[in-house]
């Protein structure tokens, strides 16, 4: 029965009902609260986008003007979401600033610096840290001919050891297991390279028992020139500067 009143063309008015609009913004305003995360701010800001369009495009007759349409909550979703997401994004931007202006103080740094150097083996010491692997290395020669000495005394046949690791597993009279380590790990991590060599003369005659100790500079850790040491069974140490460790032991300075 026609009663003269047009049939509403639902096909045609995809426009949400005001309940559908007030979820939709009261959904955007939850969100809102933690649009201090990223993706929550997009999701709400397109909601409240979403609502407040919807209520825009509906005519004031249809809407009645009520907060039932959802719009306040559409907007101040959007406020709180703007604001968070404002807030947050100025944050990360002063903290990431603050973070590489330290870390590039950090990387200038003399010390920072210099801990690298001693670190990589391929990075070129400076002429202060050269001079202290220098010492180190004197250090660590004397320290292998006094267990070179005491290896010989200790041992049955009268013979030196003719291995590195040999001596630092035996150590000296009294050393701790945390000392060898720390002893092995010195000599790993210095410049310069210690080999045993011409050890016993090649037989078991206690007699010509015999070692050629030395400690050469890494290159390129080691700048040119840098000492070149060595010693034999007579335990005395001698330094050359140029040439091979041959040299040094033939032609070297005594040290004292």
């Amino acid at each position: 029965m026609d009663t003269g009143e047009p049939i509403p063309n639902l096909a045609a008015d995809p426009v949400p009902s005001g309940a559908g609009r007030h979820a939709l913004a009261r959904a955007a305003l939850i969100v809102s609260i933690f649009a201090f995360l990223p993706p929550l701010a997009l999701a709400a800001i397109i909601m409240g986008h979403i609502a407040e369009h919807s209520v825009e495009h509906i005519p004031e007759q249809r809407s009645g003007g009520s907060p039932q349409n959802g719009q306040p909550m559409a907007r101040a979703a959007l406020w709180i979401a703007y604001i968070q997401l404002l807030v947050v994004l100025s944050a990360t931007f002063i903290f990431w600033t603050a973070f590489r202006r330290t870390a590039i103080s950090f990387q200038r740094d003399a010390m920072v610096q210099g801990f690298f150097r001693s670190s990589d083996r391929e990075q070129p010491l400076d002429q202060r840290e050269a001079a202290e692997a220098e010492h180190t290395a004197r250090t660590i020669l004397n320290q292998l001919i006094a267990i070179e000495d005491q290896y010989r005394r200790d041992r049955k046949n009268g013979l030196y050891s003719c291995h590195i690791n040999e001596l630092v597993e035996d150590g000296l009279e009294g050393t701790t297991e945390a000392e060898k380590r720390a002893f092995y790990q010195r000599i790993a991590d210095s410049a310069y390279m210690f080999e045993i060599s011409s050890c016993n003369s090649g037989n078991e005659d206690a007699k010509d028992a015999a070692y050629f100790l030395t400690a050469v500079p890494r290159h390129p850790r080691m700048p040119e020139g840098a000492s070149i040491y060595c010693a034999n069974e007579s335990g005395e140490m001698r330094q050359v500067r140029t040439g091979t460790s041959l040299d040094c032991l033939k032609h070297g300075d005594p040290l004292t």
